[in-house]
């Protein structure tokens, strides 16, 4: 067996198993309630609200999480963590519907947040000593073209024009999708309830089967290096744009018509293509080569050397063939290349996630694998960085293991650069609203000379079971429970950089979370 387990081990395992069938991350669907509508003038209201509850023993395999101190580890913390994650987002939306000129629209709401207990078990805890904030999310604007331009070829509402403060999101979240860092103050870690952009600038346009982006983004950062290995992001701004191929999936019965060029989950099938370059990007300190730092800290800082960076990506998505409609193939590469002095990159990554459902058997079962790359630096002290920057991916898109790939590794542990990971996941429907999963993975050091005094690339293994329970239109109950073993890699490195005290990490590491989110 991967895990060994005594006594205390299965009470936990029989608790989180129950928690499964009582509670549970995505966010259920929603409908905004009116408040006046007169003329072509509407004006909506919209709230979200979650509480998600944690354990976590044998945190960090037994080191446990510590604090702060100056990026290294301060106090211990516990190696039992147990937390709590809050948030409330209530909304204003408008919108004036001209009979000749399109709509004019506009969104302002704001988010009050909150961490308890010991704050998530990070190896370096960003979320310990309660913290909690109230800060605005969304504050913007835009124009939809109507059927103003449908004589030139686009459709109907085929031009959006947006700016301000806002969400924005490419495919399924695997390069952008989250402007927002949530740690520190904002105390959202696991929950990740912050995606919007601090600025933005986006045009949209869809014509028949094809949809595009134009965007700027200045993502939401406060600059505060607290980790630089992990979970720092540069302040940053980009300009790219990003062009689609889709098909929009069926119409559920008595259903509305799909709209896949302006909602994502809409598309039965997509693929597309992404460039941006970043205009400018914070390059002092562990930010970039030069700056009074060795060069194998800045390659271990995930967004150093930004600044001039190219990206280029291409992705796929969906159920590309009509003729083996249970087949699913999901898809992404990236090519990160920055020829700047003092901030040259050269790094890159990909996935392929191949996946099957019976539809026609009972429970629906569906089974799919992933393998993920993410490439690391074989030699850290060159002036070249070839460790991956991951940008701006967020947690949950297409369900548990998305992008924070495990409940416990992918959160607390990895952060999407420097690791190859195969994940194999099968669940079943045993009801139209309830939806169970198993995830299996293993975690090996893509270029383990990139961290001193590691020989071995086994960083980790870890096993998942989850239940999404969708209550209602508005309620959505979740809950996961995980076991993790760290491989030897991990343990070097920990040991040689992170362990002052010198604590084994022979212990599983578990842990049970359980969520309700409340949204209309």
């Amino acid at each position: 067996m991967m895990f060994g387990y005594d006594l205390r081990s299965r009470s936990l395992i029989s608790g989180a198993i129950l928690s499964a069938v009582l509670g549970l991350a995505a966010t259920p669907a929603s409908a905004d309630f009116s408040l006046y509508e007169q003329g072509g003038l509407k004006i909506d209201g919209a709230f979200a609200g979650g509480v998600a509850l944690f354990t976590s023993p044998g945190a960090q395999f037994g080191a446990g999480s510590w604090t702060n101190n100056g990026g290294a580890p301060g106090k211990r913390i516990t190696g039992h963590s147990n937390w709590s994650e809050t948030f409330l987002h209530p909304e204003l939306k408008a919108s004036f519907t001209t009979e000749n000129y399109g709509t004019f629209y506009g969104d302002v709401s704001g988010q009050f947040t909150m961490t308890g207990g010991h704050g998530e078990p990070s190896l370096i805890s960003t979320t310990y000593g309660h913290p909690w904030l109230v800060e605005l999310e969304n504050l913007y604007g835009g124009w939809k073209s109507g059927n103003t331009l449908v004589g030139l070829g686009l459709d109907e509402n085929g031009l959006d024009l947006s700016g301000g403060r806002q969400s924005f999101r490419v495919a399924d979240g695997f390069l952008i999708s989250n402007g927002t860092n949530n740690i520190g103050k904002r105390g959202m870690f696991w929950t990740q309830s912050r995606t919007a952009f601090a600025q933005t600038g986006v045009a949209k346009f869809s014509s028949g089967p094809v949809r595009g982006d134009v965007f700027y983004l200045q993502n939401n950062a406060s600059n505060t290096v607290m980790l630089p290995s992990l979970y720092e992001n540069a302040k940053t701004k980009v300009l790219g744009a990003n062009i689609e191929l889709f098909g929009n999936a069926d119409a559920a019965e008595g259903g509305p018509a799909k709209d896949g060029a302006a909602n994502y989950a809409d598309r039965k099938w997509y693929g597309g293509l992404t460039y941006f370059n970043v205009l400018s990007a914070h390059s002092n300190n562990v930010y970039g080569f030069g700056q009074g730092q060795i060069n194998s800290t800045v390659t271990n800082t995930l967004s150093s050397n930004r600044d001039g960076m190219n990206v280029f990506s291409a992705h796929v998505g969906g159920n590309p063939l009509p003729f083996l409609p249970d087949f699913s193939l999901y898809g992404n590469a990236v090519l990160e290349h920055n020829g700047n002095a003092g901030r040259k990159v050269d790094a890159h990554a990909y996935y392929i996630e191949p996946g099957y459902q019976l539809s026609e058997v009972t429970w629906t079962p569906k089974l799919s694998y992933r393998y993920a790359h993410f490439s690391g630096d074989k030699n850290p002290n060159d002036d070249k960085k070839e460790a991956y920057d991951p940008f701006f991916y967020n947690a949950i898109t297409r369900g548990y293991g998305t992008w924070f790939i495990g409940e416990i590794v992918g959160n607390y542990v990895i952060s999407n650069s420097n690791v190859n990971i195969h994940q194999l996941t099968f669940s079943v429907n045993p009801r139209d609203d309830l939806k169970l999963s198993v995830l299996a993975f293993n975690y090996e050091y893509d270029a383990k000379t990139q961290l001193t005094g590691v020989s071995s690339s086994d960083l980790a293994r870890e096993i998942d079971v989850a239940a999404e329970w969708t209550i209602s239109d508005n309620v959505l109950l979740s809950a996961a429970f995980g076991a993790a073993k760290a491989g030897r890699g991990y343990k070097q490195n920990v040991s040689t950089n992170s362990n002052p005290a010198g604590l084994p990490m022979d212990k599983v590491w578990l842990l049970g979370e359980t969520s309700v989110v409340v949204k209309f």
